[in-house]
């Protein structure tokens, strides 16, 4: 048995208390402040919140203020935070982390490092570290197809763990993974990564093929289906500028969690309500007011911006991503989705070749 903190109590960090109870886990969760409604209800046996559903009663909850309680005697940590407030959270968590633990993030997106540039999360993680510490403390990404509330519900599940420390990583799938939560090990972090976030751009054109039913009055499902195959070419490419591999763009990190992300979420719907006519500056205020955050809207911006480092250093063309860019003119510069979908799918067709 080992001890298990969970940072964030949001939907996916509250859900990997199921798989971690049932293998009999002494489980934490803290929550941050944001989270102060979720332990609450947790703690006077109500269902989660964001769930509907109930935990296990054997978890422990704590508070923002219960950090240092909550954090002494860990083994394994696992962040759960959204990738905006990652840096900002990992950087209260640091003071209480040594050499022999293990940190996975399940957080999923793009960031600025410290010199600048675009990079995967757990690359911000670890140049967090202090020096005394770089290098002694694996950090393993997860990604793939995974529905919080369906871990919840333990319908069977399988996601990918990355780490260049494959013993670290092996480690936490022996701790982690049941039945219904299969585990698969990769050193391949930089594909893992990139597809995590970008297939969260990428979710954000199927919805909009999705709304385009309810401007036409007819089903767009040939458009959403290319769409598809132009997102997967187009993260190949971009995991293999990186040296990233193709496993990963083609296994359950890349079309795996795109196709599930494509099918349902808050990166669908924000696509689908700007397919359906609202302009994607109103569709975004909207989802801010309810406090919903759309990862693939800030992936979208991260991405372009990514690909706009990268070009001037050779890594690739910016001509090879149109569907990414007309994503970015649609979000960002109000272009006509309908308009812009129809030049996308004459500019793809027949532009990729899987010799990539």
């Amino acid at each position: 048995m080992a001890k298990v903190v969970i940072i964030g109590a949001g939907a996916m960090g509250s859900a990997l208390t199921v798989p971690l109870e049932r293998n009999n886990h002494e489980v934490c969760l803290w929550g941050t402040e944001l989270d102060e409604r979720i332990i609450t209800a947790l703690r006077a046996g109500e269902y989660h919140p964001k769930h509907n559903q109930p935990l296990p009663s054997s978890i422990k909850t704590y508070y923002a203020y219960q950090l240092q309680e909550a954090m002494e005697d860990a083994e394994i940590v696992i962040v759960a935070i959204t990738s905006d407030a990652l840096a900002m959270i990992f950087k209260r968590v640091i003071q209480y982390l040594h050499e022999g633990m293990i940190v996975v993030s399940v957080s999923k997106g793009l960031e600025y490092s410290t010199s600048g540039d675009i990079t995967i999360l757990p690359h911000i993680l670890e140049e967090l570290l202090p020096n005394q510490l770089k290098n002694k403390i694996p950090i393993i990404g997860v990604g793939g197809p995974c529905k919080a509330i369906e871990v919840v519900w333990e319908s069977s599940t399988s996601v990918t763990y990355a780490c260049k420390d494959v013993e670290s990583a092996r480690k936490v799938k022996e701790l982690i993974m049941t039945d219904r939560y299969n585990i698969e090990i990769t050193e391949d972090m930089v594909g893992t990564e990139i597809c995590a976030a970008m297939k969260n751009a990428y979710a954000v054109g199927l919805g909009l093929a999705e709304g385009f039913k309810n401007k036409g009055g007819f089903l767009h499902n040939n458009t959403k289906s290319a769409l598809f195959s132009f997102a997967v070419a187009e993260m190949a490419i971009l995991v293999k500028a990186l040296g990233g591999g193709l496993a990963s763009v083609v296994g359950l990190p890349g079309i795996g969690d795109l196709e599930v992300t494509g099918e349902a979420g808050r990166n669908r719907t924000l696509g689908e309500v700007i397919g359906a006519g609202l302009q994607a500056k109103d569709a975004i205020k909207k989802m801010q007011e309810e406090d919903i955050t759309v990862e693939g809207y800030s992936a979208i911006r991260y991405g372009y911006e990514l690909l706009k480092q990268l070009e001037p250093r050779g890594k690739l063309s910016l001509k090879e991503f149109p569907l990414l860019a007309g994503l970015y003119r649609i979000l960002y510069e109000d272009a006509l989705a309908y308009e812009t979908i129809i030049d996308i799918l004459q500019q793809c067709t027949g532009k990729y070749s899987w010799d990539i």
